[in-house]
């Protein structure tokens, strides 16, 4: 038997901007609709691609709006303090996409091990190297900081129905000086 792996792959050259299409329907569609009204055949119509182009890039929903929201967050500012990346996070947290793909994601991370593997190293894993890296901090310390700022502010949602500026300021003063005692 030959090794096939040298081989170019058959068939088409994938379309420029497709990716950034579909993770744009799927960000929109999700604050529309919600995460569990918004199925991949939906995002494909409406990024104007093919069910199958979907398929064939994202094993599954979670793992498109996964990506979607590793494009969304970006990576954490660098600051001269501490509360910089902390109130950062509490910021995005309240933009209304970020917080619905979290919603949607942190029930499917409880019921999928690939999508809680996933979700943490694409998004979790980036907060606390950068921490860890600019400011010294250990990993576990970042970690329950992410939690107490992410969980804090999702519950609240879930409690009141919003988030104010009030709210991510107290859970960022919060997070800040429980977990690092500043």
């Amino acid at each position: 038997m030959s090794d096939n792996s040298a081989r170019p792959r058959g068939g088409r050259p994938r379309r420029a901007g497709v990716g950034a299409a579909v993770r744009q329907a799927a960000e929109e569609l999700i604050a529309e609709r919600g995460y569990a009204g918004t199925t991949l055949d939906l995002i494909a119509q409406r990024a104007g691609v093919a069910k199958t182009t979907v398929y064939r890039r994202w094993r599954s929903k979670s793992h498109l709006a996964i990506d979607t929201l590793a494009d969304l967050l970006g990576d954490p500012p660098a600051g001269i303090d501490l509360l910089s990346p902390i109130t950062w996070l509490a910021a995005q947290v309240r933009e209304p996409s970020v917080r619905r793909l979290l919603v949607g994601l942190v029930g499917e991370a409880g019921q999928d091990e690939s999508v809680r593997a996933e979700l943490r190293a694409r998004i979790r894993e980036p907060f606390t190297r950068h921490l860890v890296d600019e400011f010294g901090l250990s990993a576990p310390d970042v970690d329950l900081a992410f939690d107490v700022v992410v969980g804090a502010l999702l519950h609240r949602l879930a409690m009141t129905g919003e988030l104010t500026d009030t709210d991510a300021l107290a859970v960022t003063d919060l997070a800040t000086r429980l977990v690092f005692g500043r």
